[in-house]
């Protein structure tokens, strides 16, 4: 007997109808229908389903992963497994892990790939998480058919990579050959869809500048799970796909601790506990600055936190954190260079306002622009996570993205702008007659 047949025979045995047995297992009737006369293949998924209700131990799930299997030999597919390594210190964010088991393996009764955004500011472990909820994902049996990884290499004007180039790249990876790839970007997208159509694969994107990068790039089919990483929140996103956002904020003191500690270990961090804490305030619990302080410990050698935390009581140290080529103040430089004139000028002035709370109120005399106008650029701001939305009204500004902030404002503004900075709001401010000069390209 065929899959169909068999699938038939035991539905019959069952005194089940077609539409009962759909209901039972979570499928479209028209799509139970069409595997019982062997119109379409049979997914492992729906498999395990009809073993489970039809309670015939892996009956119908051997049969069908011994059909994926042939059917892949026979198209020449090939499994990708791109993930980069795991993290051995990987600390905390354990409520977005939680979200992320549930969410990428899909629901069975919906037709839509899963597609969860992590966004975040610079430095605090976007690419990290997704990394380590698509390995659990794997390790859980999930997307057996092959994991592609892509760095889109946003958000910085003239760096992000193409969509149509990159589906060049994914279609390579699962073995299309040169010769039938594509030259038109829909033509390139609807291959790709059409290569992974039931099959179970992951794909992580990350570093996407905007949501018409990631669109060509998504698979059609369910089975499929899409993680994106992006320091933007990816506006516009939600009216092409549905998907789940997964802000990521800097992690909480015992957790900042706790990575450095993992890094340093325990004769370190127990010969300097007091200095453990103070590093990690020092490092605004932010994950890439608290790594490189970590990874600073280890490769001078110190006995304990103390003399880095020492060396990093003023704010400049702080942003010069650095280890190889990783420089704490090169990943500010990529996200504020994204910026247009005017939105990098507002974010220079939030380095000079007194105070933590940011709202359009106090921002908009000493920039010299209206309320409105304020508000529309720390909304943008807010969307590529340079502050963070407070309240309806307020804003709050990361202790290093705020320190950047004032030390690009010494160098690039004069003594009057930022005299204007730290004078009340409430007195007149008349408007600027020229624009500040700017890193912006």
């Amino acid at each position: 007997m065929t899959f169909g047949q068999l699938l038939r025979a035991y539905r019959k045995q069952r005194g089940l109808s077609l539409t009962q047995l759909a209901a039972m297992v979570h499928f479209n009737r028209g799509h139970v229908s069409k595997i019982e006369t062997d119109k379409r293949p049979p997914s492992v998924s729906f498999a395990e389903a009809c073993d489970r209700e039809l309670n015939v131990g892996n009956t119908f799930t051997t049969i069908a992963s011994a059909l994926e299997a042939a059917a892949r030999h026979q198209q020449g597919w090939v499994q990708p497994a791109q993930l980069p390594p795991a993290k051995q210190n990987f600390v905390g964010r354990r409520d977005h892990l939680t979200r992320l088991d549930r969410l990428l393996p899909g629901d069975e009764q919906s037709l839509a790939v899963p597609v969860a955004v992590i966004s975040g500011p610079p430095g605090v472990g976007k690419t990290a998480l997704a990394v380590q909820a698509a390995h659990r994902a794997v390790n859980d049996g999930h997307f057996a058919d092959g994991q592609l990884f892509v760095n889109l290499q946003g958000p910085e004007p003239g760096t992000a990579a193409a969509p149509f180039d990159v589906l060049e790249d994914l279609l390579r990876a699962v073995g299309v050959p040169a010769d039938r790839i594509p030259a038109d970007l829909d033509q390139r997208a609807a291959t790709f869809r059409s290569f992974l159509h039931g099959r179970e694969i992951l794909l992580v994107l990350d570093n996407a500048a905007n949501a018409q990068q990631i669109y060509p790039l998504l698979p059609g089919s369910p089975g499929c799970g899409v993680v994106v990483t992006s320091r933007s929140r990816l506006p516009g996103l939600m009216s092409l796909v549905d998907a789940v956002r997964l802000p990521l904020a800097e992690l909480c003191q015992p957790e900042a601790a706790m990575l450095i500690r993992a890094i340093i270990g325990d004769v370190r961090a127990d010969a300097g506990p007091a200095a453990v804490t103070v590093l990690a305030e020092r490092c605004g619990h932010l994950p890439l600055a608290l790594v490189l302080a970590g990874e600073h410990i280890v490769s001078h050698q110190h006995d304990s936190a103390d003399t880095l935390a020492t060396e990093l009581k003023p704010e400049h140290a702080r942003l010069n954190l650095a280890e190889g080529d990783v420089v704490l103040r090169n990943a500010f430089d990529t996200s504020y260079q994204a910026l247009d004139e005017q939105s990098a000028r507002m974010f220079r002035l939030l380095g000079m306002l007194p105070g933590h709370l940011i709202d359009a109120a106090a921002t908009a005399a000493p920039a010299g622009i209206s309320q409105d106008e304020a508000s529309r650029l720390l909304r943008g701001l807010a969307s590529a996570h340079l502050i963070r939305r407070q309240d309806e009204r307020h804003y709050h500004m990361h202790g290093l993205l705020r320190a950047y902030a004032a030390d690009l404002a010494r160098k690039l503004d004069g003594e009057p702008e930022r005299a204007k900075a730290i004078r009340p709001a409430t007195d007149p401010v008349p408007a600027l007659s020229s624009p500040l000069p700017s890193l912006v390209a």
